[in-house]
C-alpha cells in the first residue's frame, strides 16, 4: 500500500491533465505552451540547479555507462525484432525507437524525485543528460536511415541536437560544477522557485497528450514495443549493473530511469521523419497507462520503500 501511495500520486496528476484536456476546460494553445514552458525553460532550470548544486559529486560514469549500454543494446535488438517481423520503413523506424526511447525528462525525473528524494534527482539530472542525448541519435540515424521522406536532409534531425533545452542545461550545470561558479542565493532560489514547477506542469502535459482515438490501429505492435521498453530495457540494465558490480539497490535510479514509458518526442519524430505516426502515438499512450503497475513491480525488485 505505501509503494502504491508514492507511486499513484504521478499518475494521478497525468490523468488530472487528461481530464482537463478531455474536458476542454482551457483551450488547446494552453496546453501547447504549457509544454513548451516547461521544455524550454523550468525543465533545463531543474536540471542546471540540481548539477551546479550537486557538483561533479553526483558523476558517476559507471551509473552513466549503465543505462547507456543496454539503451544502445536495445536499439540493436529492436532492429532485430523489427526485421524479423517484416516490418518496412517508417514502421520498422517507429517501433524500433519505441523500444528505447523513454520519457526521462518528464516522467523519468518526476518518478526518481517523487520515490528516491533531491539527491537522486541532482544524479538523474546529469544521466538524463546523456540519456537524452544518446537516445536522440540513435533515433535520429535510425529513422533517416529508413524511414525519412524523400529529399529529407539527414542532418537536419541530427543538428537539432545540439539545441536540445535538456542537452545544453546538462552540459551548462557540469561546467558550473567543475569551474566552482558562485551563483548568488538571491538567484538560486528565484530558480528553484522556476525550476519547482516543471515536474508537476511536465505531468499535466504529459495527461493531456495521451490519447485512445488512435488505438484501433496497430495497437498490437504499440503494445509489443511498450512491454519491450517497460520490462526488457530494464531488465538489461539490471544485467549491466551486476557485470559492472554495482549494488542494485544504490543504482535503483538508473533502472527507474530505464523503466519509463515511451517518449512523446517519438511521435513528433516520427511525424517529421516519415515514420508511422499512429504507432508512435499508441506506444506512448499504452506504455503510460501500463506504466503505473511495471514502476510498482519494479520498485518492489529494488526494494524502495
Amino acid at each position: 500500500m505505501a509503494l502504491f501511495e508514492t507511486i499513484a500520486p504521478i499518475f494521478l496528476i497525468i490523468l488530472v491533465g487528461c481530464v482537463i484536456k478531455h474536458g476542454r476546460l482551457f483551450k488547446d494553445e494552453f496546453f501547447t505552451e504549457a509544454n513548451r514552458f516547461v521544455y524550454f525553460v523550468s525543465l533545463p532550470v531543474l536540471i542546471f540547479i540540481g548539477i551546479a548544486k550537486s557538483g561533479l559529486r553526483a558523476f558517476s560514469l559507471p551509473l552513466i555507462l549503465s543505462v547507456l549500454l543496454p539503451t544502445v543494446a536495445l536499439a540493436f535488438l529492436g532492429c532485430g525484432f523489427g526485421w524479423l517481423m517484416g516490418l518496412r520503413r517508417g514502421r520498422f523506424g517507429t517501433f524500433v525507437q519505441a523500444t528505447y526511447h523513454g520519457n526521462v525528462s518528464y516522467i523519468g525525473l518526476a518518478v526518481v524525485f517523487y520515490m528516491l528524494g533531491e539527491d537522486a534527482l541532482r544524479q538523474g539530472s546529469i544521466i538524463v543528460g546523456f540519456l537524452v542525448l544518446t537516445t536522440n541519435l540513435l533515433s535520429s540515424i535510425i529513422l533517416s536511415l529508413v524511414a525519412s521522406a524523400p529529399g529529407q536532409h539527414a542532418l537536419r534531425p541530427l543538428s537539432s541536437i545540439v539545441k536540445n533545452p535538456v542537452i545544453i542545461s546538462s552540459v551548462a550545470g557540469i561546467c558550473a560544477a567543475y569551474a566552482g561558479l558562485p551563483i548568488p542565493g538571491i538567484i538560486m532560489k528565484g530558480m528553484a522557485v522556476l525550476a519547482n514547477i516543471a515536474l508537476p506542469l511536465a505531468l499535466v502535459t504529459i495527461g493531456s497528450s495521451l490519447t485512445l482515438a488512435s488505438a484501433k490501429n496497430s495497437w498490437q505492435l504499440g503494445l509489443l514495443a511498450s512491454l519491450i521498453k517497460l520490462l526488457v530495457l530494464p531488465s538489461l540494465g539490471i544485467l549491466v549493473l551486476n557485470a559492472l558490480k554495482l549494488p542494485l539497490r544504490d543504482a535503483s535510479m538508473c533502472i527507474l530511469l530505464l523503466a519509463t514509458p515511451v517518449a512523446t518526442l517519438t511521435y513528433i519524430m516520427a511525424e517529421q521523419m516519415g515514420g508511422d505516426g499512429n504507432l508512435a502515438s499508441n506506444s506512448v499512450t499504452l506504455s503510460t497507462v501500463l506504466s503505473l503497475f511495471t514502476y510498482m513491480g519494479w520498485a518492489a525488485v529494488l526494494d524502495i520503500a
